[in-house]
């Protein structure tokens, strides 16, 4: 829900061009028809990954959703959460975006590599982050999320990763590595790895 429900507040433009997995495009015209919405105020054009635009290169790994939305009248499937790969067609530069990150998997390094920039799921820092603060019963990876700290966590993968640039983001305001004093956050960057902040602007 949070990485759709903005869409509505682009709708005083005069077109948009979405790009998206089948899976998206099927939740977002029948279980949670955000499109037909929008369609009332602007005109749509769709694409499914991959594709190009404005010199760049856009392409889309569908992941093991472990979960579907609360809307969707469909079980878990993959396209339901995408990795994004964006690559300058002549500069050759190339982003990846992973906001939600399910599992960490062989096909997922083979999408990242070569890239100049790693932009991660950064949620949870613990997987029982949510239950040891009362404020839910369900852990991190049931909710989606692989949590940063841990055996097994996104820390410990990204450590390993020969990437010249790696960002946590989506990052959930229970986890300790927002406060700058901890020893989470302190343990994030002496592995090398920068936090996002709001307005902040990555050039490569």
């Amino acid at each position: 829900m949070d990485h759709v429900a903005g869409l509505l507040s682009l709708r005083e433009q005069k077109s948009l061009r979405l790009i998206w997995t089948q899976a998206v495009r099927q939740l977002l015209t029948s279980s949670f028809p955000l499109l037909t919405a929008l369609e009332k105020y602007c005109k749509i054009r769709h694409y499914v990954f991959p594709v190009q635009a404005a010199g760049i290169r856009i392409s889309g790994l569908e992941l093991e959703a472990q979960k579907a939305p609360r809307y969707s009248r469909h079980f878990p499937q993959p396209g339901f959460v995408a990795g994004v790969r964006l690559e300058g067609a002549r500069s050759g530069r190339s982003l990846v975006y992973l906001p939600g990150l399910p599992f960490i998997s062989k096909n997922l390094g083979e999408f990242i590599a070569g890239c100049d920039c790693l932009i991660v799921d950064g949620t949870f820092w613990s997987d029982r982050e949510m239950i040891s603060l009362g404020i839910s019963t369900r852990t991190a990876r049931g909710m989606g999320h692989v949590p940063i700290g841990g055996q097994g966590g996104s820390l410990d993968w990204l450590r390993g990763l020969d990437i010249p640039r790696k960002i946590y983001t989506h990052i959930n305001n229970s986890n300790p590595i927002l406060r700058k004093t901890s020893r989470e956050r302190r343990l994030v960057e002496k592995a090398g790895v920068e936090i996002s902040h709001d307005g902040m602007d990555i050039h490569l």
